[in-house]
C-alpha cells in the first residue's frame, strides 16, 4: 500500500514541480570515425581519443574542417577558433567553454576538460561542435560521432529567413532581468489518480517565492495537498483499516511539502530538493537533476538570439548516420518564416508553428500587445483532439502564467501556476552548490 501511494503522490510531485575524482586513464578509440555533414573526416597523425566516455579530437583538425581558423596561445595554454563573428576559446584542464559572438558572451560549462598527450592538444568533440553552431550526435553501432553544421545552413540556404522567430527569442529576452531581481507567485493543482480503487482525486495549493536573473530562476514551493479527499477515496473503497501507520505518515508528509528548485538557463537543466523526495528513493538533502525539454528555449531566452535558438532545437534531434543533412535542414526549414504565420492583422505580431517530431508540436505566437504565448503538445498516438499534454506558456514583462493538463492510464492533471516579478535582490544559484 505504501509503494502504491508512494508512486502515486510521486507522480503528481513530479508533474506540477516539472513546471515551476580521478580521471580516467586514455585509451585508443580504435575504429572511431567522425563525420561533418555526412562526409568522413580524416585525421592525419593524431587518431581520436576516448576518455571518462567522451571522444577527443585533435583541435586543430576539428576545428579548421568546420571552417575556423586556429591559433594557440601558449602563455594561457588555450585554443583558440575563430569563424565569422563567433570566437571559441578551450584552455587545458578547464571546463568551461568561452564562446563570444558580435561580441556577445555565449559561454558555457562543459562535463569534459582538453588536454595534451603525445604532444597533441586535444579538445571534447561535442562541444568543440557545438560552440561553433553544429549538431552532435552519436551513432553506437558504427563507433560514429555525427556532425551537422547548423550554423552554415542558416547562413547560406535560409540566410534571411528568421525574422519571426528572432522577434519571439529577443521579446522573451527582455521578459527575463539581466540584473537579479525577486518573484513571487502560487500554484494550483487537481490530480485525478485513476486506480483499481476507482477514482482518486487530490488538490494542490502553494506559494513560490525566490529570484531570477538571465542565468536561473530560484524558487522554494510550500506546497500543500487535501489530504482529506485522498483520504475519504481510500476509506471508501478498501476500509478505514487500510490508513495503518505507513500510509498515516505519508498523508501527513503531503499535507506541507517544502520544495526548493533551480531553473537554469545557464545549463538548460532543472534542480529539485525536497524531504519528499525520500518517498522516490533519493537521499534526504540530495539534489535530483532532470534536463529541461525546453532547455533550447532557456538558452535562446539568455542569449535573445535566433542562430542560438535554432541550432539549440537542432541539437535536440537524434541524427542519424548519413542523413544528419537532411534531418536538420528540416529543423531550420520548420522554424524559418517559410512556417511562418502572423497572428491575424496585428501589426508587429509573429507566429510560427514548429513540428518537433512526430508527436510534439509547438505554437509561438507573439502578439501586437507584447504577449508572447508558447503551447507545447505532445500527442503520442496523432490525435491533437486529446493530446496526452499541453503547456502553455504565457510571458509579458509584467509576468508568467503557465497552465499544464496532462492525462494518461493512471492519472489526469491541471496545474497552474502565476509568477509576478518584485524588487531588486541577489542573484539566484545557477546550480546547487
Amino acid at each position: 500500500m505504501k509503494r502504491f501511494f508512494s508512486r502515486m503522490c510521486g507522480a503528481a510531485f513530479a508533474a506540477s514541480l516539472m513546471l515551476a575524482a580521478v580521471p580516467a586513464p586514455t585509451a585508443a578509440a580504435a575504429g572511431i570515425q567522425v563525420t561533418l555533414d555526412d562526409k568522413a573526416l580524416s585525421f592525419s597523425d593524431a587518431q581520436p581519443l576516448m576518455r571518462n566516455d567522451r571522444t577527443f579530437v585533435p583541435f586543430r583538425a576539428i576545428f579548421e574542417s568546420m571552417g575556423a581558423s586556429v591559433s594557440w596561445d601558449n602563455a594561457s595554454r588555450t585554443v583558440i577558433a575563430k569563424r565569422g563573428d563567433r570566437t571559441v576559446q578551450l584552455t587545458i584542464g578547464r571546463k568551461a567553454c568561452s564562446v563570444t559572438r558580435d561580441g556577445a558572451d555565449r559561454s558555457f560549462t562543459t562535463d569534459a576538460a582538453p588536454f595534451i598527450e603525445g604532444g597533441r592538444t586535444y579538445v571534447p568533440v561535442r562541444f568543440a561542435a557545438q560552440a561553433l553552431g553544429a549538431a552532435v550526435g552519436w551513432d553506437n553501432n558504427s563507433q560514429t560521432v555525427i556532425i551537422a553544421d547548423t550554423e552554415t545552413m542558416m547562413r547560406t540556404a535560409f540566410n534571411g529567413q528568421f525574422e519571426n522567430i528572432n522577434a519571439i527569442v529577443k521579446f522573451a529576452g527582455t521578459c527575463v532581468p539581466v540584473m537579479p531581481r525577486s518573484v513571487t507567485g502560487s500554484l494550483g493543482a487537481t490530480f485525478t489518480f485513476h486506480t483499481a480503487m476507482g477514482d482518486i482525486p487530490a488538490t494542490v495549493i502553494g506559494s513560490l517565492s525566490g529570484k531570477e536573473n538571465l542565468e536561473a530562476t530560484e524558487l522554494t514551493a510550500n506546497i500543500k495537498t487535501d489530504r482529506s479527499a485522498i483520504e475519504s477515496a481510500i476509506i471508501a473503497n478498501e476500509g478505514i483499516n487500510v490508513i495503518d501507520e505507513n500510509v498515516d505518515t505519508l498523508l501527513k508528509k503531503l499535507e506541507n511539502v517544502t520544495v526548493d528548485s533551480i531553473i537554469s538557463r545557464a545549463d538548460g537543466k532543472l534542480y529539485l530538493k525536497s524531504d519528499f523526495l525520500t518517498e522516490l528513493g533519493i537521499s534526504k538533502g540530495t539534489w535530483a537533476m532532470k534536463p529541461l525539454d525546453l532547455s533550447a528555449g532557456l538558452t535562446a531566452i539568455k542569449n535573445a538570439d535566433a542562430i542560438d535558438f535554432v541550432c539549440a532545437m537542432a541539437q535536440q534531434q537524434t541524427l542519424s548516420l548519413g542523413n544528419s543533412v537532411v534531418q536538420i535542414r528540416q529543423v531550420i526549414e520548420r522554424l524559418s518564416d517559410q512556417s511562418a504565420s502572423l497572428a491575424g492583422a496585428n501589426i508587429g505580431s509573429a507566429g510560427l508553428h514548429y513540428q518537433a517530431d512526430a508527436s510534439t508540436t509547438m505554437d509561438l505566437t507573439l502578439s501586437s500587445d507584447q504577449a508572447l504565448t508558447i503551447v507545447r503538445t505532445v500527442s503520442p498516438d496523432g490525435n491533437t483532439t486529446s493530446p496526452m499534454s499541453k503547456m502553455t506558456f504565457v510571458q509579458r514583462t509584467t509576468g508568467t502564467s503557465i497552465t499544464y493538463e496532462k492525462n494518461t492510464g493512471s492519472y489526469s492533471a491541471a496545474v497552474r501556476i502565476d509568477l509576478t516579478p518584485g524588487a531588486s535582490t541577489s542573484a539566484p544559484a545557477i546550480r546547487p552548490a
